[in-house]
């Protein structure tokens, strides 16, 4: 199932990028819950970070790397409905299904990497998230899959320093 799922996702995924709105995008992603039983996308605009960065500076990082704080979070659930449902139900059947379906999500966005979804990838950060859970180690290391030596580096900076 595994590669199924990582399809599946990049399809749904590459149809939600693609009907976004014209905008000078700062970062994309899927993100999913502690349970793997969903699977979101959000993208979020440089004005949206610039006004949730200069309204809370002592955070700007985290606005840069946090979905959920994303002018477009949860964009095109519609597309994801079926997924969704299905995730859901194995979940609720006793499937323990975290790791495959990080896996599929983080696969899935770097194959869109490849493809050239996201632009040049130096311009937009490309990040997997999982809401409502601790995943501090694991999320380096999605990022440093998922974007530049670069951005993942300031990625890891802002996370040792919070965690101080």
């Amino acid at each position: 199932m595994a590669d199924e799922l990582r399809n599946e996702i990049r399809t749904l995924a590459r149809t939600a990028f693609a009907s976004l709105p014209a905008a000078d995008y700062s970062g994309y992603a899927l993100y999913s819950d502690a349970d793997a039983m969903t699977v979101c996308c959000a993208a979020n605009t440089r004005a949206h970070l610039a006004r949730m960065q200069a309204d809370d500076p002592e955070d700007a990082e985290y606005y840069r790397w946090s979905p959920a704080e994303w002018a477009l979070e949860g964009i095109a659930s519609d597309l994801f409905e079926h997924l969704c449902v299905r995730l859901r139900n194995r979940t609720l059947a006793g499937v323990d299904q975290r790791d495959e379906v990080y896996e599929a999500c983080v696969a899935a966005l770097a194959d869109l990497v490849v493809e050239g979804s996201f632009g040049d990838g130096a311009a937009a950060v490309v990040v997997f998230a999982v809401s409502d859970a601790d995943e501090a180690e694991r999320e380096v290391g999605w990022l440093n899959r998922l974007n530049p030596p670069g951005i993942a580096a300031v990625h890891a900076r802002w996370r040792t320093a919070a965690e101080r």
